[in-house]
């Protein structure tokens, strides 16, 4: 299984009382330039073992992590790509790991060292899908820009002339004997989701894209010669499909489909042609599946969060590996047929006696893409939450560990916050709803109900007893913080309400809207106060200083604008981010902005003059979220390559 950012972001204005240290070398591992410690290790796209047995290649939205098979430690982490990466393939000799990534790239990597080795260029949009030939010779590669391609492993050069494709490529699988390639493709039509809403499930679609959960592609499983590159043969049996695979012996081939089924096509020798079986047990969209080495047994991981188990030969079901809470992405089959490794969106890799049938360890902390992150008052936790999950995951700030998980809401999870003195945490969901939670015991403990939409974003008064509410039905509600209670609806705005925050003294609320303009609002009587006309273009996010003189807004023009909170006139206008800006805050001393961006950048800014300052950078995807430490010196972004990084 391969994974559009929300436009809108909104900001969080909070207290941090001590600065940030992580210990552990493991959350070092391939850190970029500036960051100190990194939580999560990014969402996984996909699994393989390496040709020994001993090494599990991990593709995630960071790099390609590399981990010991048996003991689940992690080794190392590749960091050469720009984008998430896709599909990784160990070389049959074991000594070159290759990753495709979104960036358009498939990377060489010497397999014992980590050195990078080689970079494939050629391709014009995501590259979905990467194999080695048997020989280790040649690499194929599978693209939305509608090709497969084949590569010498040497000179790293193109082989033949890419093989053009009627829709995006999924999947590419090189037959055992080296002599046929198997591709997966699929036709796209229009995408039809909430708009604004994440790509989170299926392969890239022309756009560069991952396809929407539910999204229909129509495919055919391809077969062509590997040495010629001529198209052999369609089996014609239409699905939306995500995976190709050849059994060991070279007779079937599997293709996963998204129409919940595996598709078997055996070659009958005597016939001279497939037959076609369909193993049906599953119930959601199959994400991928792989040969036991003696080809008789498939394993398949679904979004029906299970691992099934199939007889190849006789096309029936046998056993149903369970313990994942969320879709399974990607499974692999050890060599020696003895293990099974699945990974899931629960953020876990977890392994499998095949002949138990029993779990036997996990590797925890990969995430999905980070939509928002805040800190504890007293900086020990982090909070943090990914999209199309329904819970907040709580982090140990000095260990990096995930201590708890917050469960109660029934959708995706869009925004969270701590009160002022660290006691209660609030959650805003796509459920329609904010959540109140105990820090301490992490038990749930009201419900705010009233929205008739998604909630997008949700603040504490500085006093601690009062909660605002944004959301996509155009209000901002107040609520009482204690009781849950419900205080009075601020309406106004014409189009969804995405930020809402409080100035410093608690005195006016300032909201931003798909409407395009920021409103003040008198926060003791609900009386609006100012409109402020934005550009042409939407405002994603706003945040007051500490001393409340000023605030900020971050716009879809790529631009921020500073406010004079009392003549609500523009100071100045911060240009730089090559793409939306999603998210900003001011620094505890009010001196210095931090903003994230789509352009997958941290940029600091003078918050005086509106001069630029630095840019961070190494995260792989949109920045969601970020904060400051209290004294200003260490800065947490949360980004939807699935971590949270400590500058």
């Amino acid at each position: 299984m391969k994974r559009l950012y929300i436009p809108f972001l909104t900001i969080l204005i909070i207290t941090l009382i001590t600065a940030c240290s992580i210990t552990p070398t493991r959350l070092q591992l391939g850190l970029p330039k500036d960051a100190k410690a990194r939580l999560g290790k990014g969402w996984i796209s996909e699994i393989k073992f390496s040709p020994d047995g001993t090494k599990l290649a991990v593709a995630s939205g960071i790099g390609t992590w590399i981990y010991n098979a048996k003991t689940g430690e992690a080794l190392k982490l590749y960091t050469g790509h720009t984008e998430t990466v896709t599909s990784v393939a160990f070389s049959p000799d074991g000594n070159t790991v290759a990753s495709a990534s979104r960036d358009k790239t498939v990377h060489l990597w010497n397999a014992k060292t980590g050195e990078h080795k080689k970079t494939l260029r050629g391709h014009t949009k995501a590259v979905n899908s990467v194999a080695f030939s048997p020989d280790g010779k040649t690499i194929v590669s599978g693209s939305v820009d509608m090709t497969m391609r084949l590569w010498d492993i040497n000179t790293a050069e193109q082989k033949r002339t890419p093989i053009r494709h009627v829709g995006p490529v999924s999947s590419v699988a090189y037959s055992p004997d080296g002599k046929t390639i198997a591709s997966g493709v699929w036709d796209w039509p229009p995408r039809a989701s909430r708009p604004g809403a994440p790509v989170m499930s299926g392969p890239f679609g022309p756009d560069g894209n991952r396809l929407a959960r539910g999204t229909t592609v129509y495919s055919k499983t391809q077969l062509w010669d590997a040495n010629t590159g001529e198209h052999k043969k369609t089996l014609a049996y239409y699905t939306d499909t995500s995976a190709v695979a050849f059994s060991p012996d070279g007779n079937t081939i599997a293709s996963a489909g998204r129409d919940a089924e595996i598709h078997l096509f055996e070659f009958d020798a005597k016939k001279g042609k497939y037959k076609y079986v369909s193993l049906n047990w599953h119930t959601e969209t199959v994400n991928s599946v792989a040969f036991h080495p003696e080809s008789r047994t498939i394993v398949s991981g679904s979004n029906d969060n299970t691992i099934r188990l199939w007889d190849a030969k006789m096309g029936e079901y046998r056993h149903t590996l369970q313990g994942h809470t969320d879709r399974v992405v990607s499974v692999a089959i050890s060599p020696d047929g003895k293990t099974i490794v699945s990974a899931s969106d629960d953020s876990t890799i977890r392994f499998w006696d095949t002949e138990t049938r029993k779990q036997i360890h996990t590797i925890n902390g990969h995430t999905q893409q980070v939509q928002s992150v805040a800190f504890s008052p007293d900086g020990k936790t982090i909070a943090s939450i990914s999209y199309d999950e329904n819970i907040i995951r709580l982090w140990d700030v000095q260990t990096g560990e995930h201590t708890r998980t917050l469960e109660g809401h029934t959708k995706n999870v869009t925004y969270v916050v701590f009160s002022p003195d660290g006691k209660t945490i609030a959650s805003a969901s796509d459920d329609n709803t904010i959540m109140i939670w105990d820090t301490k015991t992490g038990w749930y403990k009201n419900t705010l109900e009233g929205h008739t939409d998604y909630v997008w974003g949700v603040a504490f008064s500085p006093d601690g007893k009062t909660i605002a509410s944004a959301s996509s039905d155009k209000t901002i509600r107040l609520w009482n913080a204690q009781t849950g209670e419900h205080i009075r609806i601020l309406e106004g705005h014409t189009h969804w309400v995405g930020a809402v925050t409080f100035s410093p003294d608690g005195v006016t609320i300032a909201s931003a809207s798909f409407d395009k303009t920021i409103r003040l609002w008198n926060a003791q009587t609900g009386e609006h106060i100012r409109i402020l006309q934005e550009s042409m273009e939407r405002v994603n996010s706003v945040a007051f200083s500490p001393d409340g003189s000023t605030f900020a807004t971050g716009n879809r023009d790529n631009t921020i604008r500073l406010w004079d909170t009392k003549s609500g006139e523009i100071l100045h206008t911060l240009e730089g981010h090559k793409s939306s800006v999603t998210f900003l805050i001011y620094s505890p001393d009010s001196k210095t902005i931090a903003s994230g961006s789509m352009d997958y950048t941290i940029r600091l800014w003078d918050a005086k003059t509106g001069g630029h300052i630095r840019i961070l950078e190494g995260h792989k995807r949109s920045v969601s979220g970020v904060a400051f430490s209290p004294d200003g010196n260490t800065i947490v972004s949360g980004s939807w390559d699935g971590t949270v990084l400590l500058w």
